[in-house]
């Protein structure tokens, strides 16, 4: 992988600058040289750093994190009160057959 750069996102309406917390360019230069380069691909969600690696875990949707309900044997997203396992194929599995249509319907 080659050189990584860091893109910093402003608001427009921020009204401060980096001498009013101070701050310069020159010394976030020589942050820059005194540290090792980290790389990856990272996602900013909610103010949190998230590694793709933990995504799994997390909703496709909304992005939180994935909850497991063992009464239905199965995964779903708090947030969006949505299951993220179909129901199987069975007409006579336990878990599926009494599953509600959204998971904050269970007892």
């Amino acid at each position: 992988m080659g050189n990584k750069k860091v893109f910093f996102m402003d608001p427009d309406e921020r009204k401060w600058t980096m001498e009013d917390l101070g701050l310069s360019w020159d010394m976030i230069d020589g942050l820059q040289t005194d540290r090792k380069a980290i790389e990856g691909t990272f996602l900013m969600n909610n103010g949190k750093i998230r590694k793709l690696h933990e995504l799994a875990n997390h909703c496709r949707v909304c992005l939180d994190p994935l909850d497991y309900n063992d009464e239905h044997d199965s995964v779903f997203c708090p947030t969006c009160d949505e299951w993220r396992e179909p129901s199987c194929s069975d007409p006579n599995c336990e878990y599926c057959l009494a599953r509600p249509a959204k998971p904050s319907n269970c007892d």
